[in-house]
């Protein structure tokens, strides 16, 4: 289940890893969870037509006879009502989605997120994002001005592919790995003794609204 990601122990664990790195740094962390990034329409397309084309073909060449009204609807109320029953299924939309196909939808959502969180407002641009997608199990890291050249490069690359290995784990190891970039940030961005809290420290989430 999708709430299980980020459970209480989960939202702990992120409110500590963002303490600890505005507490030692400038930077300005903002957690976003997304149930999925785009809707994905086209694996209940693809699943619909397969479950049409085969209620078509059984009642085509099943032994019972059905009459001429059954075969010119049945096939669409199936085939509707499997594509329909795909948005239970995120796995399904997962394995029919390519690869490149959701980091491209993750990295859209991401970057439309950290405008509409407004974390590009920090007085000296050193907001970043991290996107977390459960359905694509993908983590990015948008970064504003003031602070991307510490995430750019293999620095970044290696943050969000260990960020993103940890989803596997649940919520909190994400939190956890998180939290590991504190040391760093702090050495390329130290805190300012006038530093504010500028951004939400509350982890921004979708996932209880019905999410599998």
């Amino acid at each position: 289940m999708a709430t299980k990601f980020l459970d209480a122990a989960a939202r702990a664990a992120f409110a500590t890893a963002i303490e600890a790195i505005e507490g030692a740094s400038a930077a300005e962390v903002v957690v976003a969870v997304r149930r999925r990034s785009a809707p994905y329409l086209h694996a209940n397309v693809a699943i619909g037509v397969a479950a049409a084309a085969g209620g078509l073909a059984a009642m085509l060449f099943g032994a019972y006879e059905f009459s001429l009204t059954s075969i010119l609807v049945d096939p669409f109320v199936v085939g509707g009502i499997a594509g329909a029953l795909v948005e239970l299924l995120p796995g399904v939309k997962r394995l029919l989605s390519p690869r490149r196909l959701r980091h491209a939808a993750v990295l859209r959502a991401a970057r439309a997120a950290f405008v509409e969180r407004g974390v590009h407002r920090t007085r000296d641009r050193t907001g970043v994002l991290v996107y977390i997608a459960w359905l694509e199990r993908e983590v990015v890291l948008v970064a504003d001005t003031g602070i991307e050249r510490l995430l750019a490069g293999d620095a970044g690359v290696d943050a969000t592919r260990t960020l993103t290995a940890a989803m596997a784990d649940g919520g909190a190891a994400v939190a956890r790995e998180l939290g590991r970039l504190a040391p760093g940030l702090a050495t390329g961005l130290p805190r300012r003794g006038d530093d504010v809290n500028e951004l939400p420290d509350e982890v921004d989430s979708d996932l209880e609204r019905g999410a599998r």
